[in-house]
This record gives C-alpha cells, structure tokens and sequence, in this order.
C-alpha cells in the first residue's frame, strides 16, 4: 500500500501501525505524527492502523537550553 510520509511517497505492507512505520524508517517514538491532519497520542503508535493514500507527519522534537 501506499502512504505520503513528509510529502514523499512510501510502500509499505498492509497491517501496518504507526509504530512498525517508525521502525522501518528508522525514527524514534520520540517524535510528533499527525495522520490526515489529526495530531495521534503516542500511546496510539502500537494500535493505530494505516491505510492506502494516508498523508502521515513526522516531527522530529528537539531539545536546547
């Protein structure tokens, strides 16, 4: 299936969660995703399903003092 990933177009296998997405691309879990617009509670990463044509955010968080 297909999904948008920061504006770029990514296959990836049914069945797959937020948190198996992170991993594949090799991000963390300390990150902010919003899936079609709507920010997603981190501890949603293990259950939530993605689907065909989903346009997924990925912030990476930083840290400074």
């Amino acid at each position: 299936m297909e999904v948008n990933v920061n504006n770029k177009m990514l296959s990836i296998p049914d069945g797959y969660t937020i948190s198996m997405l992170l991993q594949h691309i090799q991000f963390s879990k300390s990150v902010a995703i919003f899936i079609n617009g709507r920010q997603l509670l981190m501890r949603e990463y293990d259950h939530y399903p993605l689907n065909e044509g989903d346009k997924i955010k990925i912030i990476r968080l930083l840290g400074g003092g």
